[in-house]
């Protein structure tokens, strides 16, 4: 497998000079991928403001109050196979929502279950537009394709688009690059919680802070925030279901699987790989979008306290990513809108030949759709 390490930092226009010497002292290439991410910020924002309405659009980023009022609508419009649920509340009062997808849809999950989330991290915006896409895709199936209906009749598909909608809401309105969630933290005058540091699984480990301020900051204890407490409610209610589980980030470009903790890997790692050679082989079938792929730890950095390792850890979910969506850094964070669609297409053809395989290896997909070979 492929796996490349990088690291990013922005500085200011006085620091540059000097992060660039003391790269090169230390001898470390550097290459400047964007020159001036505040420009590219302020006319980014510009444009959103031009563009708004009322209405939810599939090819821009939309704000949280556009979201809900789509996941509301859709679960109004395709009742038949689509049911919304709140899992809670977040410190600022907003929803934390869980859409579930499947044919002959009843109150509650009977098939196995596939769990995507994204928006975890705030300024991650294209996994939001990302998730907004494959819901679209699995709910209204634009192109009457066969195969969704067949996932339809094989899985719950269970979405959780916003993970982290304080911070979401706070880079709409204050600062784009805004990471945690919106909690107060006691005796400090610093903000937020990074709800991806926050899981109970190896916590407080390596690639976490105990410093309020950094944008690692792992909480108190585990679990100490409200939007973690709602997801590991919602799937130690489910987890004998669950038969796969990705958590969307963004960028690198990278299908990762457990751990971050260390160099431990799960006893099926083998598995997981294989079925992550199948998702990027077919997302780069599309437009030649390149993924690496392999554990957290010694893919993209050490992180303890994540979701996925919880999920593949405690839970004992067998097959479960994370997935830094593209680019490799030429935008960061701030994805051009023009990227939305393509990056939501290419992925979802990867999820798709990954949950063929994932299906016909474990006997998943009951259906007389398609035939699988």
């Amino acid at each position: 497998r492929r796996v490349r390490k990088a690291v990013v930092s922005t500085q200011s226009t006085g620091g540059r000079a000097r992060f660039a010497r003391a790269a090169e002292d230390a001898g470390i290439e550097t290459s400047v991928m964007i020159h001036d991410v505040e420009d590219i910020i302020t006319r980014h924002v510009i444009r959103r403001r031009n563009a708004d309405n009322e209405k939810y659009d599939y090819t821009q980023f939309n704000t949280f109050e556009k979201i809900e009022k789509e996941l509301k609508h859709i679960s109004r419009a395709h009742s038949n196979i689509a049911r919304l649920v709140s899992m809670g509340l977040t410190n600022e009062h907003r929803h934390l929502y869980a859409l579930r997808v499947t044919n002959h849809i009843g109150p509650k999950p009977t098939k196995p279950i596939v769990l995507i989330d994204a928006g975890i991290h705030a300024r991650e915006w294209v996994s939001v537009s990302t998730i907004m896409y494959i819901i679209n895709e699995v709910v209204k199936n634009p192109r009457n394709d066969p195969l969704i209906r067949a996932f339809r009749d094989s899985y719950d598909f269970v979405f959780m688009p916003v993970l982290n909608p304080d911070g979401y809401v706070y880079t709409w309105t204050h600062d784009r690059l805004w990471r945690k969630n919106r909690a107060p933290n006691a005796n400090s005058r610093c903000v937020g919680v990074d709800l991806n540091r926050n899981w109970d699984y190896k916590w407080g480990g390596e690639g976490t802070s105990a410093n309020p301020c950094d944008i690692d900051y792992r909480g108190r204890r585990p679990f100490s925030e409200l939007e973690t407490q709602a997801v590991k409610q919602w799937i130690e209610e489910y987890k004998s279901k669950i038969v796969l589980y990705i958590n969307f980030h963004a960028y690198g470009q990278l299908w990762m699987t457990p751990y971050g903790y260390s160099r431990d890997t799960p006893s099926n790692e083998s598995e997981m790989l294989d079925y992550s050679q199948i998702a990027v082989d077919a997302i780069r079938n599309v437009r030649g979008t390149e993924y690496d792929f392999g554990p957290v730890y010694t893919t993209i950095y050490p992180a303890s306290s994540i979701s996925v390792d919880w999920v593949r850890g405690a839970e004992k979910v067998l097959i479960a990513y994370t997935v830094e969506l593209p680019d490799r850094g030429q935008h960061g964070f701030i994805t051009p809108e023009s990227e939305i669609t393509p990056i939501g297409h290419e992925t979802w053809k990867g999820i798709e030949k990954l949950l063929i395989a994932l299906g016909s290896d474990k006997k998943l997909l009951r259906t007389q759709e398609i035939v699988v070979v």
